[in-house]
Formats: structure tokens, C-alpha cells, sequence
């Protein structure tokens, strides 16, 4: 075996050459772009930078003294001046907050690339194709310039990290990660959203939502309910339903170590067989749940009957933000067979019914509706039901089933801000490693949201601020601009420091990012056993618990230091202390006193003299 080198020696490939008879064949296996040919030093996308041994036809890590020489000076390119603030806050972000040891979990060799398309999928709304002109012209290539960023590798890269073996190693570290890092809690929410997808793959259904049939792909995201976090996504074909998806995503969560202990779902959710799940053997609800229940439930229409007639009352009347509704609570069984207990709500969304029966009234004339079918109408219009396996008040009901709202946002991040969509792949390998860099977006930019949102900063307009920061480029160093209000306030919210300069040596950026900050996230404590099955146990106390909380101030009759340090001098000096007494001495007056006496004196000698 030999090393074999093309175009002017800028390629190597490992040359085996046969005989057979008096023919001769020569296999060829292609090992990259030669880096350094005396040390046997190549490059290529899969394996990044390694040395190989025809001798022995054996792979290795390169040396620790390599030192990378032979990049041209960026300079030379042309792109002296580059975008700066938004890549290098969030890359930094990514790295303080340890959610980029979470992404090194998927065991893909270029580093480079992984970073720099997560980065991309995060700050542009460009095609995939265009990739390299971003990287060209963004702090980004300084960065990881071992990034392959050329269309012709991203569609490889996607299909690289896209298998179910990279997938899974990723949500196993992920969700590690939040509950060790953020929260323990599960109390998670659970929805589902269809992407349009004309791709003719496995994935691909034809789906009937509300009315309206496309092609499409079903994605479904947990999300942990207090940090608004996701934790765990599938897609499925999109002509799978919602409710036939919920038993097997437990299934999932529960591989991956996360006991469920309540979730709030929409209507999609809401069967009998489900509604069993969260019910065990004794017919005891182990797990809280809230849904929203179908319109056509036979429960929600008897409640209806009886309860409409009466809704309006006083005593039904809640406020929900700026929304004014009417709520009743009723006791339902629920379950396949009925034998579950849970509560029901109905409500009336007066705003709601006020608006579709005015939509109701435009339409009747068009459709030449009468009176009777109007008035029947109008009958339901505004009312919706929630069932629930734990009692709440009518005025705890709605504040706890909107933070689905929450699971919904995601969504609105996937696809707003990490280039979910349009969906562009050629196959499903592509579009399964497209799905897992867009989850990986979502995640990082919710954190994010959350850190800006403690100071009152919002990401869309921030990140924009942050481009707006660039830095000029030099052989030896970068030098950044004078950050700007918007980008100083940035950079002070998330505690990341922005550096004047940065060293280039050899043509790489000297830049070190920050260590993971594990003192700034704490996670909140864990719920007992107890408490996750919904039941009180009594605890004993500590003496110390049970001591009475201790007041402010300092007590009655205590004195500071200065003035214990005063008497112990008076009384080495034989000095006896008179104490004065509270208030004005009796028979003193105040200034404004003494100025008017003085004041009525004058007068009265100006008035003798006369």
C-alpha cells in the first residue's frame, strides 16, 4: 500500500495495487486533503483531522504539537469586515451555559461544522445553499474554520447527524442536562403541529386539521411546563392522529428517564383510552391531567343542557387577564369504561360569543339562514369544556390549562427562528438530521429568551442589535467596533464580556470560549414521592422548623457595637451619662416659633414709634 497524490498534490488517497496474471489493478480508498505530506497529516469531512500509516493501513489522532499553518491569512479573501456581535455572543452563550457539551454528544468528527450549521440555523433565514456566503462574511468563519459549510456537504452533514442513533444520544444528554441544570420537575405539556412537506417520503401523509387537508409531517414537542423547556420531539407520518401518539410518547419519556407526573394537552388528546393512562388500578389519578375537551363529547352536551340555562349568574363569573367568563364545575367519570372520576368545566368566553355571532349574523344572509337556525346557533356559540383529574377553583382552571400556550411558542420558535420551515430534503435521513438541528435551535433559543427575559430584553430585536456590531479584520488580530447601547445592555444580561481585540496566529483565531457557569443554575428541589401522586403525608420537624420566624430589627433593649464602645470609654473616663429625654424640652420653641415672635417684636416697636 501507498499514498497516492492528485492535483498537484493537494489530495491524497491510499493506492493498493494487485496482480493478476500479467494484469494489474490498483483500488483506490480517498483520504482528503493533505495537510502536511512529511508527517502524513490529511483532512477530510467525516474524520476532521487525523494521520494515516500505509505501512500498517491504520488511522490516528494527530500530534498535540500540530499546529495548523496552512490557512491563507483572511485578509487575502477579501472579507475584511464581518459580522460579529449576534455569532459571537450566542456561540459564547451556547458555551457558558453548557448547552454546547449537550451538542457534542452527537458523535460527529468535524466540531467545526456542527457548530457553525447550529449557529447558521439560529442567525439566518437563508437556504441552506447559501450557507457558505453567511459563513464568508460572519465572525463564524474565524471561529470554526474547519467548517465545510459548501452546499454540496451540508445535505451529507444532515444525513450524518440525522440517524436514530445520533438522535437518541442527543435526547438522552439533553434532558440530563435540563433537569440536572434547570428543573427536576416533569409537570410537562404535550402538542403537535403539522409541517407542509410535498417530499415523497415515509413521513409524508395527507392530514385533515379543522377542516383543511395537506401534505404534511406531524411534529410533536413535550415541554416542560415551569421553564417552558422541550425536552423531547417526534415526528411522525402525517396521517397519524394525535390521540393514538400519547401512550407510545410516555413510553418514550420513561426510556429516557423522565416519570411523568402531569401533563396538559389539547383536544386532540382527549379519549378514553388516554384518559385511562393517567388513572391506576384503583381508579386513582396518578397522574394530573388537564385537556380540553371535544365538542362533540356526550358529557360536555349533557353539562350543557343543564347548566346553560343558569350559566350567568354572579357567582359564575371569573376574570382570566383582559377575557370575562362564566365557569361551572361538575364532577364526570371518564375512561374507556366511565370509571374514572375527573372534573369538567364548562365555560362561556363572553368576548368569543360576542364575536361569532357577529360573524354569524353576516353570513346568515348570505346563506339565507332563518330565525330558528339562527337562534339554535347561537346557542353554543362561546362555550368550551376542560376536564381535569385534579379539582381546581373555576377561577384556578384556565390560568392552569393556558400554559399549553407555552408548548405553542416552541413552535412559533422552530419556526420563526431556527429554519424549520420550508422543509428542503432529499431524503429522510436529511430531513431527520434538519428536524434535530432545529430542535437543537429551539432548545438553545428558549434558553435564551428566558435569560433576556429577566432583564426586559426581547431576542428578535436584540439579536438584530447584535449583527449590528462588526469587526475588522487584520493578519494578526480582529478588532471589534464600540458596542452600542443595545449591544452593551446584551452583553451586561447574559454576563458575557465583549473583547477590543482577539489574537490570529497562523492564521487562527486565538479565542478561548467561556467554561460552563454551573453556579448560575440551580435546580429547584425535587418533589417527594408524596407529592408527585397528589397525596399529604405528615412531616416531622426539626426544632428548628418548628421555632418561631424571626422578627426584623434588632430586639428591644439591644445595643450596637459604637455604642457599647461608647459607654465602656465613658466609664474608664468616670463620665456619668444623662439621657435626654424623647421630644422638645418643655417650654422650648422651634425655629419657625422664634422667627415669628421676632417677627410680631419688630412690628409692635414700629407700631410705638409711629
Amino acid at each position: 500500500m501507498y499514498i497516492s497524490y492528485s492535483h498537484k498534490g493537494t489530495y491524497a488517497s491510499a493506492a493498493t495495487s494487485k496482480r493478476d496474471g500479467k494484469k494489474t489493478s490498483t483500488d483506490y480508498r480517498y483520504l482528503g486533503r493533505v495537510i502536511d505530506r512529511e508527517r502524513g497529516i490529511y483532512f477530510n469531512d467525516d474524520r476532521g483531522f487525523f494521520t494515516f500509516d500505509p505501512k500498517t493501513d491504520t488511522y490516528g489522532e494527530v500530534p498535540q504539537d500540530f499546529v495548523l499553518t496552512s490557512h491563507e491569512p483572511r485578509v487575502s479573501k477579501g472579507h475584511v469586515c464581518v459580522d460579529f456581535g449576534d455569532a459571537f455572543i450566542l456561540n459564547a452563550y451556547l458555551y457558558k451555559s453548557g448547552l454546547m457539551g449537550v451538542v457534542d454528544s452527537i458523535p460527529y468528527k468535524n466540531r467545526d461544522t456542527l457548530h457553525a450549521m447550529l449557529l447558521f440555523y439560529m442567525l439566518s433565514d437563508m437556504a441552506n445553499f447559501n450557507a457558505i456566503h453567511w459563513y464568508e462574511g460572519n465572525i463564524t468563519r474565524d471561529l470554526y474554520p474547519n467548517a465545510n459549510m459548501k452546499s454540496q456537504r451540508i445535505n451529507e452533514f444532515l444525513a450524518s447527524i440525522g440517524t436514530a442513533e445520533n438522535r437518541q444520544a442527543y435526547q438522552r444528554a439533553y434532558i440530563k442536562y435540563v433537569l440536572e441544570h434547570y428543573d427536576p420537575d416533569r409537570d410537562l405539556l404535550i402538542d403537535s403541529s403539522g409541517l407542509p412537506n410535498g417530499i415523497h417520503m415515509p413521513l409524508t401523509g395527507t392530514n385533515v386539521h379543522n377542516g383543511k387537508v395537506s401534505r404534511e409531517v406531524r411534529l410533536i414537542f413535550v415541554v416542560q411546563r415551569k421553564t417552558g423547556l422541550p425536552l423531547f420531539y417526534q415526528a411522525v407520518p402525517g396521517n397519524i392522529i394525535d390521540s393514538s401518539t400519547l401512550e407510545r410518547i410516555f413510553l418514550h419519556l420513561d426510556s429516557l428517564g423522565i416519570d411523568v407526573e402531569s401533563c396538559i394537552m389539547d383536544c386532540g388528546y382527549d379519549t378514553g383510552e388516554n384518559l385511562d393512562l393517567f388513572y391506576n388500578e384503583k381508579h386513582e389519578c396518578c397522574r394530573d391531567f388537564i385537556t380540553r375537551v371535544k365538542s362533540n363529547d356526550t358529557e360536555l352536551k349533557k353539562i350543557i343542557l343543564e347548566e346553560l340555562p343558569k350559566i350567568k349568574v354572579k357567582e359564575n363569573f371569573v376574570k382570566y387577564g383582559d377575557r370575562y367568563l362564566f365557569v361551572v364545575r361538575h364532577p364526570v367519570m371518564v375512561g374507556k369504561n366511565k370509571d374514572n372520576p375527573a372534573w369538567m368545566y364548562l365555560g362561556l368566553d363572553c368576548d368569543r360569543a360576542t364575536d361569532e355571532q357577529h360573524k354569524l349574523f353576516r353570513k346568515a344572509e348570505k346563506k339565507n339562514l332563518s330565525a330558528d337556525d339562527i337562534f339554535n346557533a347561537m346557542q353554543t356559540m362561546g362555550l368550551f369544556g376542560i376536564t381535569s383529574g385534579k379539582a381546581y377553583t373555576c377561577e384556578e382552571i384556565l390560568p392552569a390549562y393556558y400554559q399549553r400556550q407555552m408548548a405553542e411558542q416552541i413552535f412559533d420558535f422552530a419556526k420563526n427562528y431556527t429554519k424549520l420551515r420550508p422543509l428542503q430534503a432529499a431524503s429522510e435521513d436529511t430531513f431527520q438530521g434538519h428536524l434535530l438541528l432545529s430542535y437543537i435551535a429551539s432548545c438553545a433559543v428558549r434558553m435564551l429568551q428566558n435569560e433576556l427575559k429577566t432583564a426586559d430584553l426581547f431576542l428578535g430585536s436584540r439579536l438584530q442589535c447584535m449583527r449590528n456590531q462588526k469587526c475588522t479584520v487584520y493578519e494578526n488580530r480582529i478588532v471589534t467596533d464600540i458596542p452600542q447601547r443595545e449591544a452593551n445592555e446584551t452583553y451586561t444580561a447574559l454576563k458575557i464580556d465583549c473583547p477590543a481585540s482577539i489574537q490570529i496566529t497562523n492564521g487562527v483565531l486565538q479565542y478561548t470560549p467561556p467554561k460552563p457557569d454551573d453556579a448560575a443554575k440551580k435546580p429547584a428541589r425535587k418533589k417527594s414521592e408524596s407529592a408527585a401522586s397528589g397525596k399529604k403525608t405528615s412531616k416531622k420537624q426539626t426544632p428548628v422548623e418548628n421555632a418561631a420566624p424571626k422578627k426584623r430589627g434588632r430586639p428591644k433593649g439591644s445595643k450596637n457595637r459604637k455604642t457599647l464602645e461608647r459607654e465602656a470609654l465613658m466609664r474608664e473616663q468616670g463620665i456619668v451619662e444623662v439621657k435626654r429625654g424623647r421630644g422638645r424640652p418643655k417650654g422650648s420653641r422651634n425655629k419657625k416659633t422664634l422667627e415669628r415672635e421676632a417677627q410680631l417684636a419688630a412690628q409692635n416697636n414700629v407700631d410705638n414709634v409711629s
